[in-house]
């Protein structure tokens, strides 16, 4: 068994066992890609012509006014990271993680332009059934001379000039895969995928450039497509080698071979280093099933409507050609030859008037063809393709609403229920779509958490990267327990729901926020309480996030003042604190008083030759503590009140 599992891996390494893999894939997918070109056919309504553009045959091009509609109800502009913290807390150091990590995306998809490739696989996905978007993360290296110590011939210690290839710049962004330059291995589940591979058309150039072993033997054995003026002289030109590039979990190396050469042009050992391994996402498939994982394109379940509706179109278009005035008419009266040609308010001479008038007029001598049988038709017509249309429309599950189209007997709750009941099913692909986007950020994000040197993360982000804050990032652990990473909608938001979104967040912000404050004054002992409430208040809205900062700054704040107090033992009420400024009060007066009967008593011992001194002295005493005791009644009076205005506020 071992022999036969050694047999295996080596077998992998090969090229040989990569063109099978590769074939057995497109046997696998053959019947798939056969329908989903003839659907991107049909949605670029490429059919037979008459030589000038014009279809021989009449078409309803329903599928693009589908996939229309659908792209503007699904992706209507690119979304935006939402890096936050996994868990309430208030570790400042993973809540800068979140905003480095945030910044950092936000920047890719703005110099990127993120938003071309999920255009374009979002495209596939509605057509043949399928889109695919790669991550590819690109380090930038260059070569500096650095001087170095070493020793000579002789032993002795000299300078000698070193080249060192350090990292200049670092890129990683979104890449869309057509859907027929992707493959990936035959199951019946996304999960039991094990490899995936996309396909590179490269010149010669570019085949030594990527540094390929043996790049000037591989054949260049793709072309395109012949074309009216195309030349078999400029096939060199226009020839390209079909690399694929190869990722196989099971051996977690990257392959890249070309089709019709029979060695590995390279190998490496898992480049990105992912949890996962693979660089994409599931594939986003439009109709899947459980007995496989190739894709149905969702044309397919409508086609039989609307090849009928192209049929009903083209009777309708015939029938129309054939609307024309025609009869025929009495010879003798030659003037009924003009009369055909006449335009509006154009009276034809005739030099036998009263000959035509004998005879009955122009009815007499013209008879012209009855077209109401054929009106008749084309009414009936009209309506069975209105029937047909209705039945594509519930088939898909794009309402009248989805389409912009209401009518004006309908009340504005009708419309809503329509518009409530209408989107579940849209709900479900915008669902898919947001989902798709969420894991190419988390893809992209691990990329750059795992990758990218402080020194690019600050000039990305503007802000400083600690030691604490790579330790995080570099950690896949610390890392996915601590960071959670989603996007906000793909759709267009409802600036009158935001509006009123907003309002209700202050307003129970607000509300609950005085409350915590006013539970930390009260008992200190309760303030991570009330403040863990108050962000499971906020984790109800998105943009409570803007407030997190002020939260955790008020916080520390107020659980520092709290220990304080709990150090300095229990504090009095606000009772015992009157009390205890009214006991001082009486003893400062009665103080006072001591001190002025002890000067009299002094004033009268004294000789009697110091006896007007004595009583200057004893009469500025007692002006003295009338002066410090009124001082101390303004001082308890101020007091009192501001202890007041302290409850009123407390009662609030």
């Amino acid at each position: 068994m071992a022999e036969t599992r050694d047999e295996t891996v080596k077998l992998q390494g090969t090229a040989q066992y990569w063109q099978m893999e590769l074939d057995s894939s497109d046997q696998s997918e053959k019947d798939w890609r056969e329908r989903g070109r003839a659907v991107v056919a049909r949605y670029r309504d490429e059919r037979e012509t008459d030589g000038y553009g014009t279809g021989l045959s009449k078409q309803f091009n329903i599928l693009w006014s589908n996939t229309e509609t659908m792209k503007g109800a699904l992706f209507a502009r690119m979304p935006k990271a939402d890096v936050r913290r996994r868990y309430s807390d208030n570790n400042p150091i993973t809540r800068q993680v979140a905003i480095v990590l945030e910044r950092a995306l936000q920047y890719g998809n703005e110099v990127y332009s993120a938003d071309k490739p999920i255009k374009a696989a979002i495209e596939d996905y509605l057509l043949p059934g399928r889109g695919v978007v790669w991550v590819v993360y690109e380090p930038i290296f260059v070569k500096e001379k650095i001087q170095v110590e070493s020793l000579d011939e002789f032993g002795n210690m000299v300078m000698i000039d070193q080249e060192e290839e350090r990292i200049a710049d670092q890129r990683c962004y979104f890449d869309y895969i057509n859907w027929e330059d992707y493959r990936e291995s035959p199951a019946k589940r996304p999960e039991d995928v094990y490899w995936k591979a996309r396909r590179h058309l490269l010149t010669r150039d570019e085949l030594i450039e990527k540094g390929f072993k043996n790049a000037k033997d591989v054949p260049l054995n793709w072309s395109p497509e012949p074309t009216e003026g195309y030349q078999e002289e400029y096939s060199e030109i226009f020839s390209r080698a079909e690399v694929w590039e190869i990722w196989d979990k099971y051996s977690s190396k990257r392959f890249f071979i070309s089709r019709g050469y029979n060695e590995v042009l390279a190998e490496d050992d898992d480049p990105y280093e992912l949890e996962n391994f693979f660089p994409c996402p599931d594939s986003l498939v439009a109709i899947r099933t459980n007995e496989t994982n190739v894709p149905i394109p969702e044309f397919t379940l409508y086609q039989d409507q609307a090849d009928e509706l192209d049929r009903i179109t083209t009777r309708i278009s015939n029938l129309i050609e054939g609307l024309k005035r025609r009869g025929i008419y009495d010879a003798s009266v030659p003037e009924l030859s003009h009369l055909a040609d006449a335009g509006d308010n154009d009276f034809v001479p005739s030099e036998n008037f009263a000959q035509l008038a004998a005879k009955g007029g122009l009815q007499s001598v013209f008879q012209q063809e009855d077209i109401a049988p054929i009106a008749q038709v084309l009414q009936g017509l009209y309506q069975q393709r209105n029937q047909v249309l209705d039945t594509i429309y519930q088939i898909t599950g794009i309402s009248d609403i989805i389409r912009g189209s209401t009518k004006a007997s309908e009340t504005a709750t009708a419309q809503q229920l329509k518009a409530q009941f209408g989107s579940m099913r849209m709900r479900k692909k915008q669902s898919e779509i947001a989902e798709y986007i969420r894991d190419l950020f988390r893809l992209k994000a691990e990329i750059i958490a795992e990758h990218y040197e402080p020194e690019t993360l600050a000039a990305m982000t503007a802000l400083t990267i600690t030691p604490e804050m790579m330790q995080i990032m570099r950690d896949d652990k610390l890392r996915g327990y601590s960071i959670d990473i989603e996007s906000d909608a793909t759709i267009f938001t409802d600036e009158e729901e935001e509006k009123k979104t907003r309002i209700e967040f202050l307003s129970s912000f607000g509300a609950y926020l005085q409350q915590a404050i006013g539970i930390a004054n009260q008992s200190p002992a309760l303030t991570p309480l009330a403040f863990q409430a108050l962000r499971f208040l906020m984790g109800a809205w998105k943009v409570g996030r803007t407030f997190e900062d002020v939260i955790d700054r008020t916080e520390a704040q107020l659980t520092q003042q709290a220990q304080q107090a709990l150090q300095a033992g229990p504090q009095p009420s606000e009772a015992e604190r009157i009390a205890a400024q009214k006991m001082q009060t009486e003893m400062a007066k009665e103080e006072l008083k001591q001190q002025g009967k002890l000067a009299d008593i002094q004033a009268r011992e004294r000789t009697s030759g110091n006896k007007v001194m004595t009583e200057a002295q004893s009469s500025q005493a007692r002006a003295n503590a009338k002066k410090e005791l009124a001082l101390l009644e303004s001082d308890m009076k101020i007091a009192e009140e501001m202890n007041k205005e302290a409850r009123d506020e407390l009662q609030r």
